[in-house]
């Protein structure tokens, strides 16, 4: 779906609030990954966060998870400081927060039967679902959500090896479901996958947020994708954000110099734009004609 047919979330309220982010690695030779990112995160939306790989994305995201403790800054998550809430109220707030990784083969324990790999979040926050009593409730739960997402409910039994990445990443967006979470933090999540099984995926991911009313944080470098899919990007370089808007702005005037850069990029199959691009992408100190 392209952005000129999405409908932007600007009256919607902030689910997420990141203030004056920053995040220091090392001891004496300090690395910033992430300096002084502040974004909201609208309620229902889809938010994509783009940049080159090691530009910061993947810290952002563990921090607004709480994976990692901020440098400095904070996380506000539905009007809740995360750094002051205590373990009881932080528990609570993690089954409204969930996650989908890149590669869903290394998300999963091999030996587990996928029945028991999507109801792990489960049987760690309900204790309904624990024991002998739970495990039939607990299973059926597993079939309505591998329902959800496009699978047969009769596979439960089965390992991850015997599924197509396609596959295995439905069943790890019905793990991250399992807990009815209110935001989607998806990292990659259809770069492992060939194209057209990428298509249905980001269909999936479409349909799971109109008919739940998830939010979304996008992260990705293809932005052929994030163009289908986002209602505003966020650009990342260096550990900063550039550049903040809706994505029909973003992709049909971009007001930054590296946003460009990152645009002209993307693969044409008309080699006359492409040589366009080439012309018009700004020259970095240093290099020659």
């Amino acid at each position: 779906m392209s952005p000129e047919t999405r409908t932007p979330a600007t009256a919607s309220r902030p689910l997420l609030e990141l203030s004056g982010l920053r995040k220091e690695f090392g001891g004496r030779n300090v690395n910033v990954a992430v300096d002084d990112v502040s974004l909201e995160v609208r309620e229902g939306e889809t938010l994509a966060l783009v940049g080159e790989s090691g530009c910061g994305k993947t810290t952002l995201t563990r921090l607004l998870l709480r994976l990692l403790e901020p440098t400095a800054g904070s996380v506000r998550f539905d009007g809740q400081d995360l750094a002051t809430v205590s373990a009881a109220e932080l528990r609570a707030v993690r089954r409204q927060m969930q996650v989908v990784l890149q590669d869903p083969y290394s998300s999963m324990n091999p030996r587990m039967r996928i029945t028991d790999i999507v109801a792990e979040p489960l049987i760690t926050h309900d204790p309904a679902v624990r024991g002998r009593r739970g495990r039939a409730r607990a299973r059926e739960r597993v079939g309505e959500l591998l329902e959800a997402v496009g699978l047969n409910a009769g596979i439960q039994d089965r390992y991850p090896h015997e599924f197509s990445g396609g596959q295995r990443q439905r069943v790890s967006i019905a793990r991250a479901l399992a807990l009815r979470p209110r935001l989607l933090v998806l990292d990659e999540p259809t770069s492992a996958l060939d194209v057209s099984v990428q298509a249905t995926v980001l269909e999936l991911l479409a349909d799971l947020q109109t008919r739940l009313g998830l939010t979304y944080v996008f992260v990705s470098h293809n932005l052929a994708v994030v163009r289908q899919v986002a209602d505003r990007v966020a650009v990342m370089r260096r550990g900063r954000l550039v550049e903040v808007g809706e994505a029909a702005q973003v992709f049909h005037t971009p007001q930054h110099p590296y946003t460009r850069q990152l645009l002209d990029a993307v693969p044409v199959l008309d080699p006359r734009r492409g040589r366009r691009a080439a012309e018009r992408a700004p020259r970095t100190s240093g290099e020659s004609r």
